[in-house]
This record gives C-alpha cells, sequence and structure tokens, in this order.
C-alpha cells in the first residue's frame, strides 16, 4: 500500500480531495446565494429611498417615482426569493453530482434590471425639466 507524506493511502486522499473539492463548490454556492441577497437587499433599499425622497410627481396624474420604487422592490424581492430557491436547488444537485447550470433567471433579472435603468434615465431627464 502506497502512502503519502501525511500517512493516507491513494483511496483515503481521493476522499479527501473529493470532500474538499465539494465543501469548495458548496462554499462558492453560497457566495453566490450572498450576492443575490445583497443585490436584492440594495435594490429594495434604492426602492425605498425613491419613494421616501423623491416624493414630488413630475408629470401630474403620472405616478412615475412610486412606479419606479415599486419596480426596484419588486426586483429586490424577486432576486432574493430566486437566489434562495437557486442556492437550494443548487446544493441538492452539488451533494448528489448532477449538478447542471441555467441560466433563465438570470436573464429575467438582467432584463428587470435593464428596465429599471431605462426608467431611471427618463425620470432623470424629468427631473432636469
Amino acid at each position: 500500500m502506497v502512502h503519502n507524506e501525511k500517512g493516507l493511502n491513494r483511496e483515503d486522499l481521493q476522499k479527501r480531495t473529493e470532500m474538499d473539492s465539494r465543501a469548495r463548490t458548496h462554499l462558492a454556492n453560497e457566495r453566490t446565494f450572498l450576492a443575490w441577497l445583497r443585490t436584492g437587499l440594495a435594490l429594495i433599499s434604492l426602492g425605498l429611498a425613491v419613494a421616501q425622497f423623491l416624493a414630488r410627481q413630475i408629470i401630474p396624474g403620472l405616478p412615475l417615482t412610486r412606479g419606479i420604487a415599486v419596480t426596484m422592490v419588486i426586483t429586490g424581492i424577486l432576486m432574493v426569493v430566486d437566489g434562495t430557491r437557486r442556492y437550494v436547488r443548487y446544493s441538492k444537485q452539488i451533494e448528489a453530482g448532477i449538478f447542471r447550470v441555467t441560466t433563465r433567471s438570470a436573464q429575467v433579472v438582467a432584463g428587470l434590471v435593464v428596465l429599471l435603468g431605462l426608467m431611471a434615465i427618463a425620470f432623470i431627464l424629468l427631473l432636469q425639466r
């Protein structure tokens, strides 16, 4: 039986390497979840700030400020929910050794953020009137 400098045979070393690799993968999954969580919380906070500090109506009868604020908060909530769903699903897949990447939710969130950006541009242009 062949042992390395730590006294582990080849099978034990391979098991240890697999455990370490899986642990790193789970920790990376957790960091990704935390990034989704932070971004969602930032959007919720920004939506609340928009609602609080930009309360005046720019175009009478058009609740643009409220629309932007609500869209930001909803997008933030969706990011937190989707990030949690992805974290749980990927954790199960990692444990089962069947990890599959999906991009649909990232595309939806990116689309929502682009929409928010376009709304913000319109808002900025209207504020400068």
